[in-house]
């Protein structure tokens, strides 16, 4: 009689203590749902946002070949007229280029080509860099790199052009590592850094013996050998 004078006092006392701290409970879970449906809300927005921001630079890049084969036949009209559509893209451009994940990775690659083609190349690298911070780490990483560095070689930036080739290259499954290993072991052979030019050359071989680059890349090696340059 006692224990279940006892058991129903405990279950009276946690009852009372519920009653007191339901509202509580009740503000607890009325917070999660708000912060569920804000989540959710804010990957609507953002996965909105993502889609309008690609759908522009479609219209962009689509704006800048339309009719290409409607353009004026003199070489100085035609001139002219490419590099309008180049200008009024790099416009449209600008308010993209800010922007984090996918949106800014294409806007900053399309600027890049833009501005590469205009042979502004100290634009042209910082774009190529931009589109890599937007997005970090993917498989159009090893591409940015590879052409930041070609960057650097069209402005006399050798150092610059041996980081950026030294981390295109790290990346094995990159469809350009070959041409990317070569380049690195001539811009370090230039630089007069022999082993590093060495160290690059071989690695070409490692990885693709028979490729044309590492046929290259064995000429080199036998020339800075030849020369005393390299063990």
């Amino acid at each position: 009689m006692a224990d279940k004078i006892e058991n129903e006092t405990l279950a009276t006392s946690l009852n009372a203590k519920l009653e007191k701290s339901k509202g509580t409970v009740f503000a607890i879970c009325g917070i999660i749902v708000v912060a569920i449906v804000i989540i959710a809300v804010v990957a609507t927005v953002k996965s909105k946002s993502t889609a309008k921001g690609i759908e522009q630079i479609d219209s962009i890049s689509y704006a800048l070949t339309k009719d290409a084969d409607k353009l004026p036949e003199g070489e100085e009209e035609k001139a002219s007229e490419i590099a309008n559509r180049q200008n009024k893209a790099l416009e449209e451009l600008a308010s993209l280029s800010d922007k984090g994940g996918i949106v800014g990775l294409r806007a900053n690659m399309l600027i890049a080509e833009l501005k590469f083609a205009q042979k502004n190349y100290e634009e042209a690298r910082a774009a190529w860099l931009k589109a890599i911070a937007a997005k970090g780490k993917n498989y159009t990483t090893s591409l940015c790199y590879y052409n930041a560095a070609v960057c650097s070689e069209e402005l006399s930036d050798n150092e610059n052009a041996i980081a950026y080739y030294k981390s295109a290259s790290e990346d094995e499954d990159f469809l350009l590592i070959d041409h990317a290993l070569f380049s690195l072991g001539r811009v370090n052979e230039a630089s007069q850094k022999y082993d590093d030019a060495k160290a690059a050359y071989e690695k070409v071989n490692e990885l693709h013996s028979t490729s044309n680059w590492a046929q290259l890349a064995k000429s080199r090696l036998i020339a800075l050998k030849a020369s005393g340059k390299i063990q």
